[in-house]
């Protein structure tokens, strides 16, 4: 008991600490500072620092399906990103069937004996306006979710100069900028 409340007082503190040092904990993209062009092709900081957003193609893509993972991180070298959020399909949304884990922004998963059907999807999200921020924190874990947005390909930063920095490009995942969130089903029904 005493070990639970030590727990507590030291999540409070440093809570409170970084808080009070200006550090958002709440994982939301520093809107009122980025700079976003109206299609979202260029974004800059009040330091210089900017990024150019390429799609990979000019239509939408809507993601939806079980969420068996979802998780806030923030990422200085790509401010505006905030979510991992991984939907499945299928045999995939069944934890008897399929055992899946996300870690460092990349997911893994097992089965035993049939290959599973259906699809798996880890999203790293751009959420396009702080609105859709506060949609996308409503999502848990087990929701049935349709997510919409542009997929993008690649994200190239420079620093105030316009110094090349490097790019960031995602590997079996989907990197998208979020327009549109729905939660269809709370607490969906393990298959």
């Amino acid at each position: 008991m005493l070990r639970s409340i030590y727990k507590i007082f030291l999540i409070l503190f440093c809570a409170s600490f970084l808080a009070s040092c200006g550090i958002d904990i709440s994982g939301k993209p520093p809107f009122d500072d980025l700079v976003i062009s109206t299609d979202y092709k260029h974004i800059a900081m009040p330091d210089g620092h900017t990024w150019e957003v390429t799609y990979e193609l000019p239509i939408d893509s809507t993601f939806s399906g079980v969420v068996r993972h979802t998780s806030l991180w923030y990422d200085s070298s790509a401010p505006f990103m905030s979510h991992d959020i991984l939907i499945t399909n299928g045999d995939f949304s069944s934890p008897e069937f399929v055992d899946v884990s996300v870690m460092g922004h990349k997911f893994f998963y097992h089965w035993n004996d049939t290959p599973p059907s259906g699809t798996i999807n880890l999203l790293h999200i751009f959420p396009a306006t702080a609105e859709i921020f506060d949609q996308l924190k409503q999502i848990k874990k087990w929701n049935n979710v349709s997510i919409r947005g542009r997929e993008i390909l690649k994200i190239d930063k420079y620093d105030s100069d316009g110094q090349y920095l490097g790019y960031m490009m995602d590997a079996g995942c989907n990197t998208i900028l979020v327009t549109s969130v729905a939660i269809n089903v709370e607490d969906t029904p393990v298959p």
